[in-house]
C-alpha cells in the first residue's frame, strides 16, 4: 500500500449536471461519498474522470440549462481547470488542462461505473473483449494502421481497376491484334510481288509467241505476195504465147512448140493457183492466231489487274486498320489528358508507382500485423493472469476460472467445470466479473495510475464482500472514491474517509 504521505486532491464542481457549485476533498486511501439519489454522485464522478481520461463527453457533465461550467482540480500545489461552454447549436466543448497521470485508458480501466465499457459490455452479455485489449495496450494504434494501410491497398487497387487505366488493359489485346494485321499485310504483299513477278512472265510468253506468229504471217504473207507475182507472170507469159500462136503460121514445129509452152504454163498456172489457195488458207490461220493471242493476253493482263486491284486495295486497309490499333495502343498507353490527377502521363510508368505503393503498403501491414500479434498476445496473457491473481485474492465461492481464450472470448467456468454463458449470469455476478477484469485490466496496463472509482457498483453485495474488494482494490490503489447511496430524500454528496 502506498504511504500516506500523499496529497489530497481538491475538487471543486460548477455546473456539472446538478451541482451548481461544488467542493469535495479527496483523500489518500478509501473516500466514499454518500448522497441520495439524484443528487450528483455520478457528476462527480464523471467530472473527477474527465480530469485524467477524455472518454467522459462534455455533454454528460454540463448542466443541461447552463451555457458554461468549469472544474477545477487542486492536486500537488498546482491547479488545473477545465472549462465547459455549450456552442449556439446546442454541443458543449471543453478546454483546459489536464492531471499529470491522466491517461485516456483510466475511464475504461479505473473508472467502474454502469457506462465503462467492461461493466456495459458485462451486463448485455458480451463476451468478445478484443477490442478492449486492444485500446489498453495501444494494440488499437497498431490496428488502426493495418487498417489505414489495408485501405489504402483497397484505393489503390480501385484505383487501377478504375477508368484511367481500364484502356490500358487492352493494350495485350490490341497488340495481339496489331500483329495479326501485320502477318496479313506481309501476306497481302507476298502475293502482290507474286503476282506482278508472274504477270511479267506471263506478258513475256504471250508477246513472243505473239511475235513469233506474227513472224510466220509476214513470211507466209511474202511467200504469198510471190506466188501471185509468178502467176502474173505466168499469166502474162501465156497470154503473149497464145498471141504468138495466132502470128504464127501453119508451121507445125513452131506451133506445136509454142502449144507445149502454153500446156506447160497452164500446167504451172494451176499449180501456182493451188499453191496461192493454200498459202492464202495459211495466212488466214496465221492472222486468226495473232488476233487470237493479243486477245488472250489482253484478257490474261485484264484479269491479273484486277486481282492486283483487289489485293492492292486490302493492303490499304490493312495499313488503315494498323494505323487505327498503333493509334488505340498510345492512346491506352497513356492516361487521358483530361485526367485531373494523371493527365497524358504514361500508364505503365504510373502503375509501376501504385504498385511499389501498394507493396510498400504490404509490408507495413505485415510488420505492424506482427507488432500487432505480438502485443495482442502478451496482453491477454499477461492480462489472465492478473485475472486469476484475482480471482483467487478475493476468494470468490461458485466460480473456478474466469479467462480470454484465443478469440479474446470471455470464458467463465464454475466449480463444476461447466461453462456458464455470461448473460445467464445473475446481477452480483455480473458485477463481480466486470469488477475482476477492470482490476486485473488495471494491474496488466496502468499499474502505477493512483485512482479507482466505484460508482454505486456494490449496492448488489453485503457488506462483507464489499469489504473484500475494497481491501483488494486498496492494496493496488493509493485514492479509492466509492459512491454510496444514502436514504435521506435531499441533501448533498459528504464524504467519509479511510485509510
Amino acid at each position: 500500500m502506498q504511504s500516506d504521505t500523499r496529497p489530497s486532491l481538491i475538487l471543486k464542481l460548477e455546473n456539472v449536471g446538478p451541482l451548481k457549485q461544488f467542493q469535495i476533498e479527496i483523500k489518500h486511501g478509501i473516500n466514499i461519498i454518500r448522497a441520495p439519489n439524484a443528487s450528483g454522485k455520478t457528476s462527480l464522478v464523471r467530472g473527477l474522470a474527465s480530469m485524467f481520461s477524455n472518454q467522459v463527453p462534455p455533454s454528460h457533465l454540463l448542466s443541461l440549462d447552463e451555457v458554461y461550467g468549469k472544474i477545477t482540480v487542486q492536486f500537488d500545489e498546482k491547479t488545473y481547470v477545465k472549462k465547459l461552454r455549450r456552442t449556439s447549436s446546442g454541443s458543449v466543448v471543453a478546454s483546459g488542462t489536464m492531471l499529470p497521470f491522466s491517461d485516456s485508458r483510466a475511464f475504461d480501466a479505473c473508472v467502474a461505473m454502469a457506462e465503462t465499457s467492461v461493466v456495459h459490455k458485462i451486463a448485455g452479455g458480451g463476451t468478445v473483449f478484443r477490442e478492449y485489449l486492444e485500446i489498453l495496450s495501444y494494440g488499437k494504434y497498431y490496428s488502426t494502421i493495418i487498417s489505414a494501410a489495408q485501405e489504402l491497398i483497397n484505393d489503390i487497387s480501385r484505383e487501377l481497376a478504375g477508368p484511367s487505366f481500364e484502356r490500358f488493359e487492352s493494350i495485350p489485346l490490341l497488340v495481339t491484334e496489331l500483329t495479326n494485321l501485320y502477318l496479313r499485310r506481309e501476306q497481302v504483299e507476298t502475293k502482290i510481288s507474286n503476282l506482278k513477278a508472274g504477270r511479267e512472265d506471263n506478258v513475256k510468253d504471250a508477246i513472243k509467241k505473239k511475235q513469233e506468229t506474227e513472224v510466220k504471217l509476214i513470211e507466209e504473207e511474202n511467200g504469198l505476195s510471190i506466188l501471185k507475182t509468178e502467176l502474173h507472170r505466168e499469166e502474162e507469159k501465156m497470154k503473149q504465147l497464145k498471141e504468138f500462136l495466132e502470128l504464127t503460121d501453119d508451121s507445125a514445129k513452131v506451133a506445136a512448140r509454142l502449144r507445149e509452152s502454153i500446156a506447160s504454163s497452164k500446167k504451172k498456172h494451176k499449180e501456182l493457183h493451188k499453191a496461192i489457195a493454200k498459202k492464202s488458207k495459211h495466212v488466214a490461220y496465221l492472222k486468226e492466231e495473232v488476233a487470237r493471242l493479243e486477245k488472250e493476253c489482253e484478257e490474261k493482263l485484264s484479269l491479273e489487274s484486277e486481282e492486283l486491284k483487289a489485293l492492292e486495295e486490302e493492303a490499304k486497309r490493312i495499313d488503315e486498320a494498323i494505323n487505327l490499333k498503333e493509334e488505340a495502343i498510345q492512346q491506352a498507353e497513356k492516361v487521358p489528358e483530361y485526367d485531373p490527377k494523371y493527365g497524358g502521363q504514361l500508364v505503365v510508368e504510373i502503375r509501376k508507382d501504385l504498385a511499389n505503393r501498394i507493396e510498400w503498403l504490404n509490408k507495413v501491414v505485415d510488420y505492424y500485423q506482427d507488432k500487432y500479434m505480438r502485443r495482442m498476445a502478451s496482453a491477454k496473457l499477461r492480462f489472465n493472469r492478473n485475472i486469476n491473481r484475482a480471482f483467487k485474492e478475493l476468494m470468490l465461492k461458485g466460480f473456478e476460472n474466469i479467462f480470454l481464450d484465443q478469440d479474446f472470448r470471455l470464458n467463465i467456468i464454475r466449480e463444476n467445470g461447466v461453462h456458464q454463458p455470461i448473460e445467464t449470469l445473475s446481477a452480483s455476478e455480473k458485477l463481480t466479473v466486470s469488477l475482476m477484469l477492470m482490476l486485473a485490466a488495471k494491474e496488466t496496463f496502468l499499474p502505477d495510475f493512483p485512482f479507482f472509482v466505484l460508482d454505486e457498483l456494490t449496492l448488489s453485495y453485503d457488506a462483507a464482500r464489499f469489504r473484500q474488494i475494497l481491501n483488494y482494490v486498496q492494496r493496488r490503489v493509493p485514492y479509492i472514491v466509492v459512491t454510496a447511496l444514502t436514504s435521506e430524500e435531499k441533501g448533498e454528496p459528504t464524504v467519509t474517509y479511510e485509510s
